[in-house]
Parts: C-alpha cells; structure tokens; sequence
C-alpha cells in the first residue's frame, strides 16, 4: 500500500455510521482516494445493546487501523443521527437508530477502546461529510461555492464557501404545506406509490420492480418536479456555483433526474448539477 507520507506522517481513517452499517478506510492524501486495500464495511444490529454496537465499530476500525502507516491517527467520522457533534454525545432516542446508544459519549467511548485521545476523533454529520469528500476530491472540488444534497431515508444538505463545509439543515425548512424532508425522501416514494396503486412495499428496489406499471412513472415524475422546484429555490438563495447530489437513491437517478433538470430550465435557470 503506497500512501504519501506527508501531513505530518498523519494517518486519516474515515468513517462513515448509516443506519445498518460502518464504512471505514484510510485517505490516502496523495490519489485523494481511499488507499488501496484499506475500505472495510460491516452490518450492525440498530436494535442491539451499546456493547454490541460498539464492538461492530470498532473492530472495524481496528482492521483498517492494522493498515496504518503511522502510529499518529485522526478519525473523521459521519453519522446521520442526532448528536452534539463537539461533545460525542449521542442524542437520537429513535427507536429505529441505535437507541441503545442514546447519552452515550462516542468520542470518549471509542477513544477508550481505540487506544486513541478522543480528542483525535471528529463528528460530523454525515451528509456534510460526503459533501466535504466531494469538495475534497470529487466533481466539484474547484469551485469556491457550492451546494451539497443527498437524498435517501432523509434529506441531507450542506454548503461549502471560503474553505468550509457546514450543515445547511435544510430538511426541516418550510417546503409546500410541511417540511422539505417530508416531500424528498424515500418514505414519500413509498407512501406515494401506495396510494396510487394499492400496492404496499418497503423499499425503492421492490417499488421499481413494478417499473412496467404507470405508477412507478408517475411517482418518480412527481418526484422529479418536486426536486427541481426545491433545486430552484436553493439556487435562488445559496446562489452556489455548482450543486452536487448524491445519496442513497443515486442507482434511481435514471429516473426523476432530467425530470428535475428539466423543470430547472423551465424557471429560466441553468442547471448546476
């Protein structure tokens, strides 16, 4: 594994925490890529006790940190749920997201059983995290605003101006008659195709099994419009240079996103995606 060894001889081990599994790699600084062979991905149990979840995490990092080319290391780690990011403490009581972590310290936690000082350990939400990787070493790393979306369970966003990322948390701003996250989401996929059809799934790929039928079209096509109207709005407020957008639903882009372009370019906009 070659990784350039500058920086301090520092090691970065990113993180990614969703909501069924850890992702864990080493940067490597050089390719502004995961290092080679480092990327390790494990399930986790949302339902299972504290102990348990800890466990799953940090033997995942402990392979990745075995690859380590230094015994100085920092971990940068992204996690959709509520937390006070500065402290480490968990605050989500959703029973659906690692309830049993709730008012657990994660930074101190993991610090202990890392062997690291919790202060080499940074939290941020995850969606300003992916963005910051973009920003870093993706499609929009050379502008100098920019916007950033992803799409999945939730709405994630987040800005990046003068050399910083910060979470725009705009899923809860006021969007039709309720809240952005509310009409941008898969549960609203879901929901929508039900009522149109009759037909009760539980993810996006059993919804596209039924492809063939007019209300997966339809669906996807509200969708679409749906997302430009809220594209709009942000390119009307944020004025970025460019927007990048990613997320859990990228494999379904074929399906709503000309429709959102489109609907860009109906307003008289240039599309920045």
């Amino acid at each position: 594994m070659e990784m350039e060894k500058s920086r301090q001889e520092i090691n970065i081990v990113g993180a990614a925490i969703k909501d069924k599994y850890i992702s864990v790699g080493i940067v490597d600084f050089k390719t502004r890529r995961v290092a080679e062979n480092t990327l390790r991905r494990k399930r986790v149990n949302t339902a299972g006790s504290a102990s348990e979840i800890f466990k799953v995490w940090t033997d995942c990092f402990k392979e990745v940190m075995a690859l380590r080319t230094t015994d100085n290391i920092r971990i940068g780690l992204g996690i959709a749920n509520l937390i006070d990011y500065e402290s480490g403490v968990y605050l989500d009581d959703d029973p659906k997201r690692y309830p049993s972590l709730y008012k657990h310290n994660l930074k101190t936690i993991l610090g202990e059983q890392l062997g690291l000082d919790p202060a080499c350990i940074r939290i941020q939400n995850v969606d300003a995290s992916f963005f910051q990787g973009e920003v870093f070493a993706g499609a929009i790393n050379r502008y100098q605003k920019s916007f950033g979306i992803t799409l999945g369970v939730g709405l994630g966003t987040a800005r990046y101006q003068d050399g910083i990322v910060e979470d725009a948390n705009l899923w809860k701003s006021p969007f039709k008659d309720a809240t952005a996250e509310e009409y941008l989401s898969v549960k609203w996929l879901l929901t929508r195709f039900y009522k149109l059809s009759g037909i009760e799934v539980s993810n996006l790929i059993e919804m596209k099994s039924y492809s063939s039928g007019e209300a997966v079209g339809q669906v996807f096509a509200e969708f679409g419009a749906t997302l430009g109207e809220f594209i709009t709005k942000i390119i009307e407020t944020e004025k970025p240079d460019a927007i990048c957008i990613g997320g859990q639903m990228e494999s379904s882009n074929r399906f709503f996103f000309d429709i959102a372009t489109n609907y860009i370019q109906s307003k008289g906009i240039k599309p920045l995606l």
